[in-house]
């Protein structure tokens, strides 16, 4: 399968409840946490990747970005109805695109990096084996996920804030894989303010050095 067909769906829709703020637009140093994983995206071989947002929110994160021809800004009129709102319309937008796959993407999550999306991209383009590709942290599901377009009926069909996860753990019948990854680090992501601080202390170590990279 030709890998140049798999599509990123950034999901960058959320309310920021818990942070109180838009935590997006946080700054981490000389950049923005929303930059930090679509940075990852973009680096990586997929294709395009598709920016799922809210409307009337603030995106200067992803003012850095928008003069590529390889990220567009998807706004999704329905986000308030939870992510799986925002997933089916990422899906959509990558069926129109021709999609044989896409990759799920969590906007939150700082520490994911293009050799996390590219070994997924690689796995998949490799063989026709598997519907979908996932991490896994001493044995739980964790995003990015990969999933081929035979799922993508069961993704429209998710409800609430049920997300990929939800759909992997419930589709019995395709068959796909999980990436043993037991590095927290890679999963960590920022819902709260204390979330944030401590992602303030960790980034001079390990997001800048870039030794945390796989």
């Amino acid at each position: 399968m030709d890998s140049s067909r798999l599509v990123g769906i950034y999901l960058a829709a959320g309310k920021s409840t818990r942070m109180g703020r838009s935590k997006l637009n946080l700054p981490i140093y000389e950049t923005w946490l929303g930059s930090l994983a679509l940075r990852a995206a973009l680096e990586s071989k997929l294709e395009h990747t598709i920016t799922v947002t809210r409307k009337g929110d603030s995106l200067k994160w992803l003012a850095p970005f928008s003069n590529r021809e390889d990220v567009s800004i998807l706004v999704c009129e329905e986000a308030d109805r939870g992510q799986s709102a925002s997933l089916k319309s990422g899906v959509k937008a990558a069926v129109e695109q021709g999609a044989d796959g896409v990759v799920i993407l969590l906007a939150d999550q700082p520490f994911v990096t293009s050799a996390m999306i590219n070994r997924l991209v690689d796995e998949f383009s490799a063989s026709n084996e598997y519907s979908h590709l996932s991490y896994s942290q001493n044995g739980n599901s964790k995003p990015p996920v990969l999933l081929g377009r035979e799922l993508f009926p069961s993704l429209m069909e998710l409800e609430g804030d049920q997300g990929a996860r939800s759909l992997i753990r419930g589709e019995k019948a395709l068959k796909g894989k999980q990436v043993e990854l037991n590095d927290g680090i890679y999963f960590f992501d920022i819902d709260t303010f204390e979330d944030y601080q401590a992602l303030l202390e960790i980034w001079p170590l390990k997001g800048r050095s870039g030794d945390w990279r796989l």
